[in-house]
Order: C-alpha cells, then sequence, then structure tokens
C-alpha cells in the first residue's frame, strides 16, 4: 500500500491530479552559478551571465494559460492606486489552478533597481476554454525601496509592468 505522498505523485504522474505550484527559487543551470530572479541588470553588465534551468515563478500543468489585454493606465497619481487589469485564458483541455504573478521594473532610480520585483499574485482555476479577468492594484508604497540613506523612499519616473509574456509602461507622477 502506498502512502499519501506516494499517491500523490502517482496521481500527478498519471494526470489524475493537475498540478499548479510555482517555483519559489530561481533553479540554476550550472553549479556555483546562483542568482535571484530579481538580480540587477548591473550584473550582467560586469559579466555575470544569468543563465538559469528554470525561473522563480517557473511551474508545469497539464493545461495551457494564455495572458490578453494587459491594461495598464499611463500615469499613476502619488496618492492613488493604479488598478492594473488583464484576462487569462485556459486554453487547454483540462481545468487547472494557475497563479498569475505580476512584476515591477523600475527603470530608472537613485540606487541601481533589480532587473524586476514581484509586487502582486493571484491563483484563479479555470475550466477548460474558461477566460477570467484578473485585477492588481498598485500603491506608491510598493513602488518604494531602501535609499542611500537606509530609509525607504518612493521616487516618481518611469516603470515597466510584466505579466507573463506581456508589458505596459506606466509613470509615477511626483507628488504635488
Amino acid at each position: 500500500m502506498l502512502h499519501h505522498s506516494g499517491q500523490a505523485l502517482v496521481d500527478v504522474v498519471f494526470g489524475d491530479y493537475n498540478p499548479s505550484g510555482r517555483l519559489s527559487i530561481t533553479y540554476p543551470k550550472y553549479p556555483h552559478r546562483l542568482t535571484t530572479y530579481d538580480y540587477k541588470w548591473t550584473e550582467v553588465e560586469l559579466g555575470n551571465t544569468i543563465d538559469v534551468e528554470f525561473e522563480f515563478g517557473f511551474g508545469l500543468s497539464y493545461t495551457t494559460f494564455v495572458y490578453s489585454n494587459l491594461y495598464v493606465p499611463p500615469t499613476m497619481n502619488w496618492n492613488d492606486p493604479l488598478k492594473i487589469t488583464l484576462n487569462v485564458r485556459n486554453n487547454g483541455s483540462r481545468q487547472g489552478d494557475h497563479s498569475v504573478l505580476l512584476y515591477v521594473s523600475d527603470l530608472y532610480r537613485s540606487i541601481t533597481p533589480p532587473n524586476k520585483e514581484l509586487k502582486g499574485f493571484t491563483k484563479i482555476s479555470l475550466n477548460s476554454g474558461e477566460q477570467k479577468q484578473v485585477e492588481f492594484s498598485l500603491t506608491p508604497s510598493d513602488l518604494s525601496f531602501i535609499g542611500l540613506n537606509m530609509t525607504r523612499i518612493t521616487e516618481p519616473g518611469l516603470f515597466m509592468v510584466t505579466v507573463g509574456d506581456l508589458q505596459s509602461r506606466f509613470t509615477l507622477l511626483s507628488p504635488s
């Protein structure tokens, strides 16, 4: 008789259960080549080749999910949240659960920014052929970082939103 964990593995291998987990780390392709998903772009400029086997957020499923219609308002006011929407469709033949990951990249800041930072996620369940609209909300504090004087600050400027293979830019306006 199989233990519960053994049965769970059998269910995944034989397709009785559709996995929906995502990696919480970046898995390196080669030994001694550890990197994080939010590496700084200057690392690449200095010769640190970013070549990973599986990126942070990688996951497998017996179905496929397609993103479309990413909408990011072009500007964000200092005191208002930014509402971001997109559609997610299950294009496969099976029901599946899926985690939608929202990354933000600060394109310029007083301290070298990471290439991207996870700023939102949600898990949805979709039947075959079903589509849902997903909404995220960003605040100026979501765009903050630890500055030169070791205190948290937010700087106005240009940001890139990435969800799956979709991208859009917005500008955080200066406070009035």
